[in-house]
């Protein structure tokens, strides 16, 4: 009887080391998945020059640069100045870039014969900051609005259309509008 029970006993101890083994390969033949980390985004604001004026989210893959947060705002308008923005610069969240506005230069000529023809007066669709501030009532920062608001929708048709910058009402343009002219 002792034969038979050591024999019993190994056999039982062969069956279970050898389903232990069979378990053991079972498991390592699947692969382990590896959790995916979670996708950092970033958000930029982008002004100026740009088709859509608007904060844009990216996925930061740790080599965005600022050409892409600019081509998520829709790409440069005709009127960017791309030299005075380095598209390639790296960005970061929270940041604001801002895309100025390329200066246009009217040929000598033009500036002689609208200065002749408007007889002394403010040529708002291309006077700078400098001129349109020697209107009464008008400052730096009302100048700047003028001038973004030409940019971003072109000439004024006429005179009137000045009001339709922020900060100029009846009263003010009243008190210049026999000074400019379109």
């Amino acid at each position: 009887m002792n034969r038979k029970f050591l024999v019993s006993v190994g056999l039982f101890m062969v069956t279970l080391f050898a389903a232990l083994i069979y378990i053991g390969y079972r498991d390592d033949d699947t692969p382990i998945e590896q959790p995916k980390p979670p996708v950092k985004k970033i958000q930029v604001y982008v002004s100026g020059q740009v088709k859509n004026i608007s904060v844009v989210e990216l996925e930061d893959s740790g080599n965005l640069r600022v050409v892409d947060a600019v081509n998520l705002a829709g790409g440069l308008t005709d009127l960017a100045d791309t030299e005075a923005v380095n598209l390639a610069a790296p960005i970061s969240d929270g940041q604001h870039v801002h895309i100025p506005t390329k200066e246009i230069f009217l040929r000598p000529t033009q500036e002689v014969s609208a200065a002749v023809d408007s007889g002394d007066k403010v040529n708002i669709n291309t006077a700078d900051a400098e001129r349109l501030i020697s209107l009464k009532g008008i400052g730096p920062a009302l100048a700047q609005r003028i001038i973004e608001y030409r940019e971003q929708n072109g000439a004024f048709k006429s005179i009137d259309e000045i009001k339709n910058v922020r900060g100029i009402g009846d009263k003010k343009f009243d008190a210049f509008k026999d000074k400019i002219t379109t």
